[in-house]
């Protein structure tokens, strides 16, 4: 016998498991030749694919295998209880009790097994339950997908509410960030200008005071001849005075002793004053040509400020730790602050899978855009063999190095730091021990490879 009304295999599925377990307890010989292949199958697999079709056929069609089955799933407790109390006048009630307990399909395979009376509307009533509750879990799932599509589309637009506004905001700090920068740039030209202006009216004013020294130089080289031949005349008449002397001791001529101490004395006052008239005119050029040299030297002296004993350190704001994107973008803010970086100590870290060219290039493109961003200058040193020289790296405010034969970049980094003036502040970017150590002993500032990396992003 069968049914009109086509069941679903999940409402016969407390069957089909009872007839698996009759299957697997009969002898090889007493099995349905339909059912062979599945003897071997456990109560999962006979509820998959075709195995449960094949069930109900050989149920309908083998009337020695269907007693066997219907024997042993009837003497179930459950399903005796479910016979017992059937009666088709209060289907509908026993329909819905069974679906209120989870047992719609124990009660759809008892039916179809005993087949009482009115088991058929029962069975119908069973699969238009089925049937109901299928539509409202579809509905409940589609309910439940368009919530959470809408749910979705909440987050993406509350996501992009914030994204526009982290934009924004942005936007706002980089505007605010280019009119500071514009007025800085504006007061680093005047006062530039100003300095030159200083500088030139001071170097207009040591070449007047050089001029003045050259003419006071001129006449003292005036007077120092005249006095030389003065002393040229004084000298020739006191060597005719002695030649005169000489002359009338020669003839015996005897002078009064008078007259010869008051010639004696007459020649030595005239030596005196030759040697006098010569230390005066050398004492006297020579403090007039050292007067305007020494105020020159003052001035530019005063000019020139001294050298610091120690390096001067990049602005850090305080509580923030220099290692740190923060520290870094603030240090790195700092004026004519120059950066020095381990090339390939940070490049592997950022870039680990890239070949070594394009690690150079992305360093020298991000290096180039922090320049532009902040301002700094920096200086890159690569480990090299010799041969690699910075060609396609040619970036405005980048110096690109490469270490030598048998040389190290850590060296060339140190030795970059030792170079610069201690006026101007230096921040090395690496995280190799040596490098730390040996930089920070020259007064750089060192921050790690992830802390510039940071400030990359």
């Amino acid at each position: 016998m069968s049914f009109s009304v086509p069941l679903p295999d999940v409402l016969l599925a407390p069957l089909i498991e009872s007839a698996g377990d009759t299957l697997r307890a009969l002898e090889a010989t007493d099995v349905p030749s339909s059912l062979r292949h599945l003897q071997g199958f456990d109560r999962r697999g006979l509820m998959h694919g075709p195995a449960p079709r094949q069930v109900l056929t050989t149920l309908e069609r083998n009337d020695t295998f269907r007693e066997k089955v219907i024997e042993q799933f009837r003497e179930r407790s459950e399903v005796a209880a479910m016979l017992d109390e059937w009666d088709v006048a209060h289907a509908v009630r026993l329909v819905d009790a069974a679906e209120a307990r989870g047992d719609l399909a124990l009660l759809a395979s008892a039916l179809w097994a005993a087949r009482p009376e009115g088991c058929e509307y029962g069975l119908g009533l069973v699969h238009a339950q089925h049937e109901r509750n299928q539509r409202e879990r579809t509905e409940n799932a589609e309910l439940q997908a368009q919530a959470r599509t809408v749910d979705a589309s909440d987050e993406a637009r509350r996501r992009a509410d914030a994204a526009r506004m982290a934009a924004e905001t942005e936007l706002e700090r980089v505007e605010r960030e280019l009119r500071d920068e514009r007025r800085a740039r504006r007061a680093r030209e005047d006062e530039a200008l100003a300095d030159a202006n200083t500088a030139r009216r001071s170097a207009e004013g040591i070449g007047a005071q050089l001029g003045q020294a050259q003419a006071a130089l001129h006449d003292t080289e005036g007077r120092l001849t005249r006095e030389a031949r003065r002393v040229k005349e004084l000298e020739e008449s006191l060597r005719v005075s002695r030649e005169e002397a000489d002359a009338l001791r020669g003839k015996q001529s005897v002078l009064p002793a008078v007259d010869a101490r008051a010639l004696t004395k007459a020649a030595a006052a005239a030596r005196d004053l030759a040697s006098t008239i010569e230390d005066v005119a050398h004492r006297t050029a020579s403090e007039t040509v050292a007067r305007p040299k020494a105020k020159a030297a003052g001035k530019v002296a005063k000019a020139a400020p001294r050298a610091p004993a120690r390096r001067t350190t990049p602005a850090l704001p305080g509580g923030v730790l220099a290692d740190s994107a923060m520290g870094a973008e603030a240090m790195l803010r700092t004026e004519g602050v120059n950066v020095v970086v381990d090339g390939y100590n940070v490049t592997k870290r950022a870039w680990p899978d890239a070949t070594a060219r394009e690690q150079r290039e992305r360093l020298a493109i991000a290096l180039a855009a922090l320049h532009t961003r902040l301002g700094c200058s920096s200086t890159v040193v690569f480990d090299g063999d010799g041969t690699t020289g910075p060609t396609g790296i040619r970036r405005r405010g980048l110096r690109v190095l490469f270490s030598g034969p048998g040389d190290e970049a850590d060296d060339i980094v140190v030795q970059e730091v030792a170079r610069l003036p201690k006026r101007v502040p230096v921040v090395v970017a690496s995280s190799d021990a040596w490098v730390r150590e040996h930089a920070e002993k020259e007064g750089a500032v060192v921050i790690s490879a992830a802390a510039l990396l940071a400030v990359f992003r």
